[in-house]
C-alpha cells in the first residue's frame, strides 16, 4: 500500500540514519540520487528540498540527503505526493556545435537541455561531446542502461568523422591505429581510414573503443594536426543517419537492445 500513516511524521535530521529493514545493498542509493533516478528532480536540486523537510520515506520525514534508500521498494513522498518511477526514455540527439552537455552552465552557454525542453530535464547524457563537437548523443533516464554503455569495460565503438587542417601522412595514420602517446599514457589502438581530401584538408574516420576527455582532438594534435570539424556519427551499430543538427528522436526498441540490455523494470516492448 502507498498510503502514508496518519498523524505527525517523525523527522530524521541531518546526520541521523533512518532505521528500516535492509534491502539488497546494490539497490540502495542516497535519497537525493533516488529523487533523480525517479525522474523527479536533479540531485543538486533535491538536496535543499530534502533539507527543508518536504520529503518523507515510508511516512517518516527525512532531512538528510545522504540517507540510503531503495527507490524501487520504499515509498518516497514530496509534499505528500508519492513519487513513482518515470517511464523509461531513450533518445538520440544530433548535438549541434556550440552547445554544451552540462545541465547548468556558469557561462550561460546554450545546453542540450535547452533543446530537450521541459519534458527532458531529468534525462542524462550517456557520455559527453565537447562544445565544438557535433553529432550523435544518447540521452536516457535509465541509469543502469546508460552506465552499461559508458562503462570502460563495454569497449563500445564510437565512430567520428574528423576534418584535419591538412593531409595526413600514412605514417601518422599507422600511429593512430597503433596508439598515440598522450600525457596520461598511450591510447588504445583505433581504427583509422581516409574519407576524402581536397586542398583545404582531409576528412578521416576514427573508431575509438575508449573514452578519454577530448580524445580525438588530443590524438590528432599530438601528431601535429588541427581538428577543424568533428562529428560523432555512430555508437555501436546505431548511426546518426539523416537527423539534422538540433534534431531529437526516440530510439527504437531494437536500437535500445543492441546498445545494451535495458533495465528489467524498464524493458521496452519487443515489437519494432
Amino acid at each position: 500500500m502507498d498510503h502514508a500513516p496518519h498523524g505527525k511524521e517523525k523527522k530524521v535530521a541531518k546526520g541521523e540514519r533512518l532505521r528500516r529493514p535492509a534491502g539488497p545493498p546494490e539497490r540502495k542509493v542516497s535519497l537525493a540520487r533516488a529523487l533523480s533516478k525517479l525522474g523527479f528532480t536533479s540531485r543538486s536540486q533535491a538536496r535543499p528540498l530534502i533539507e527543508s523537510g518536504r520529503v518523507s520515506v515510508n511516512g517518516r520525514c527525512i532531512q538528510n540527503p545522504e540517507v540510503r534508500v531503495d527507490p524501487d521498494r520504499e515509498v518516497i513522498r514530496v509534499d505528500d505526493r508519492v513519487i513513482r518511477p518515470a517511464a523509461p526514455v531513450y533518445l538520440m540527439m544530433h548535438k549541434p556545435k556550440g552547445v554544451v552537455t552540462t545541465r547548468l552552465d556558469e557561462r550561460d552557454r546554450k545546453t542540450v537541455y535547452d533543446l530537450l525542453g521541459e519534458e527532458g530535464q531529468w534525462l542524462f547524457p550517456v557520455g559527453r561531446l565537447d562544445k565544438e563537437t557535433s553529432g550523435l548523443l544518447l540521452l536516457t533516464n535509465d541509469t543502469q542502461w546508460g552506465n552499461r554503455i559508458a562503462a570502460p569495460e563495454s569497449k563500445m565503438p564510437k565512430v567520428y568523422h574528423v576534418k584535419l587542417n591538412r593531409s595526413i601522412s600514412e605514417e601518422d595514420m599507422a600511429q593512430l591505429r597503433s596508439g598515440v602517446l598522450l600525457e596520461e599514457g598511450k591510447t588504445a589502438p583505433a581504427e583509422a581510414v581516409r574519407l576524402r581530401q581536397n586542398e583545404k584538408g582531409e576528412w578521416i574516420v576514427l573508431t575509438l573503443r575508449e573514452g578519454r576527455n577530448r580524445q580525438v582532438r588530443r590524438m590528432c594534435e599530438a601528431l601535429g594536426y588541427q581538428v577543424e570539424n568533428l562529428v560523432r556519427v555512430r555508437i555501436g551499430d546505431v548511426a546518426l543517419g539523416p537527423l539534422s543538427p538540433g534534431g531529437i528522436r526516440p530510439l527504437t526498441p531494437g536500437e535500445v537492445r543492441r546498445l545494451a540490455p535495458p533495465s528489467k523494470a524498464s524493458s521496452p516492448s519487443k515489437r519494432e
